[in-house]
This record gives C-alpha cells, structure tokens and sequence, in this order.
C-alpha cells in the first residue's frame, strides 16, 4: 500500500485524532500529529502522518478499540517539516 508518499489519517475532531495517537505510540507505530492538508480534508485541521507500511494495522487496532477516523488517505505532496509538524 505504498502507492503514495505519505499517508494521513483524517478525523472528525482533536479528541479522536489524540486518542488513536496515543493509541499508536503506545504499539510503537510510527504516528505524528500534522495539520490536515487541505487536499484531503477541510473538516479537522489535526491529521495523522502514518507510514504506508502500517495502515492496515491502524484500520485492525482502530476498529478492535473503537477508535473513531474518517479515512486514511495517501497524498504526493512534498514534505515540509516546518508545515507538516505540529510542536
């Protein structure tokens, strides 16, 4: 599923973006919290970048603990770590 360059979970709220990140981080998959690019949604401005690799288990590990997302979506935009990083 590496189709894309990077992979972005996308939420309904802030509340369910920190619970599957917290979620995440404790399984030690890679997750950090980045602005939703407007190109996938406008609906949340707090996304999830995710490798590609682990977006099947992220749908197994969000749905075994309930944990609400709208969509992953994948994006080959050009990464800019001072825009896509939060902190």
């Amino acid at each position: 599923m590496n189709e894309y360059l990077h992979y972005y979970v996308l939420f309904q709220n802030h509340t369910d973006a920190m619970a599957m990140y917290r979620s995440l981080k404790g399984k030690d998959i890679y997750a950090q919290i980045s602005p939703t690019p407007r190109e996938l949604s406008v609906c949340c401005g707090v996304s999830l970048l995710v490798h590609g690799d682990d977006v099947e288990r992220i749908k197994e590990i969000a749905e075994e603990e309930r944990l609400g997302y709208i969509d992953i979506s994948g994006l080959n935009n050009t990464f800019d770590n001072t825009r896509h990083k939060y902190g």
